[in-house]
């Protein structure tokens, strides 16, 4: 199917596919106004600051990755000592 040829408002770079640009690269290339930038801003901010399970998730996954402490030490394995052995996956201790 041919299309019309075009010039990519991005890269000045004729063209003959669907759409305006010539490129994905050049399709996400967006300049956002500084409304949308402020509406996104202000939706975020709400999620974020809500109860949601999925907003407390996102709020740990930033906290990790701005490097706040971790209150929550990470899981480890740990091979099973003497005395003990796993029951329905619960690790009992023999006294």
């Amino acid at each position: 199917m041919a299309y019309k040829e075009k010039i990519c408002p991005k890269c000045s770079i004729k063209h003959n596919k669907r759409g305006e640009f010539c490129s994905r690269s050049c399709g996400n290339q967006k300049k956002h106004s500084h409304h949308t930038k402020l509406a996104l801003a202000t939706i975020q901010s709400l999620r974020m600051n809500s109860d949601d399970p999925v907003a407390e998730e996102q709020r740990y996954a930033l906290a990790k990755v701005n490097g706040a402490v971790d209150p929550v030490p990470p899981l480890t394995k740990t091979p099973l000592q003497s005395n003990q052995f796993v029951q329905d996956g619960d690790i009992w201790t023999e006294t």
